[in-house]
């Protein structure tokens, strides 16, 4: 089967594009206790791509099917660094919120992702946006985790300073902090790069969520949910 397989015409062509379509993994950067992710590469499956095509009986390279080449230098086998950022090659960058309703209903409204940093009394069925536990009280903590499991949208990220860091460590969760912070908007607005984990503060101004927003477009960078950015 394997002699047939390979030298059938769907499986030469299929093996034709295996180095036009492989994608190297970046390996994550590691500096004394912080990592920058990596980024999984891939390539073809050559056999599950044949199945494919021969089900629908003709050569389609939309039909093609990879397999996940994981970097050798991962954050998940470095699950005790600090991520510091996300890797510049996603072009894109996540807004981390403190509770303020004015800035979370301008985002909501204009279909912008963002994270906030919830509490206990925090609204968990908006859908637009993602969730990070920030109790600091193990009891709090706990107790959140267990309702955001239960609605299926615990990301396992523990934000340093927002969350339980001991709990976060004994069930290997996610360390991320922030590289941007909105204290200060001049300073801000003018060092947004790809790969930025931004903390908008909750006395942040509307007008400067606007800026912000105005450069990261400028910029032509995606804003992204923190798990997708962070995420090899």
């Amino acid at each position: 089967m394997v002699f047939i397989d390979n030298n059938s015409p769907l499986m030469k062509e299929i093996v034709s594009l295996k180095d036009k379509y492989k994608v190297e993994a970046v390996n994550a950067i590691v500096k004394d206790n912080t990592i920058i992710p990596g980024v999984n590469g891939r390539e073809i499956n050559k056999r599950k791509s044949l199945i494919k095509m021969e089900e629908n009986g003709s050569f389609n390279e939309n039909l093609l099917i990879y397999d996940i080449i994981n970097p050798v230098v991962s954050i998940n086998n470095n699950i005790d660094k600090i991520i510091i950022k996300g890797n510049p090659l996603k072009r894109g960058v996540s807004l981390i919120l403190e509770k303020n309703e004015e800035l979370e209903d301008y985002l909501s409204d204009n279909n912008i992702k963002y994270d906030i940093l919830a509490k206990l009394d925090t609204n968990l069925d908006d859908k637009t946006r993602e969730y990070i536990n920030s109790e600091s009280l193990i009891e709090k903590y706990s107790d959140l985790n267990a309702l955001l499991n239960k609605k299926k949208i615990n990301n396992k990220i523990c934000f340093l300073n927002y969350s339980n860091l001991n709990y976060c460590q004994k069930n290997k969760y996610y360390l991320v902090t922030y590289s941007l912070n909105s204290f200060d908007k001049y300073s801000l607005i003018s060092n947004i790069d790809s790969g930025d984990i931004i903390l908008i503060n909750s006395y942040t101004s509307i007008d400067t969520l606007k800026l912000v927003l105005s450069e990261i477009k400028k910029m032509d960078l995606d804003i992204l949910y923190l798990s997708d950015l962070i995420k090899e």
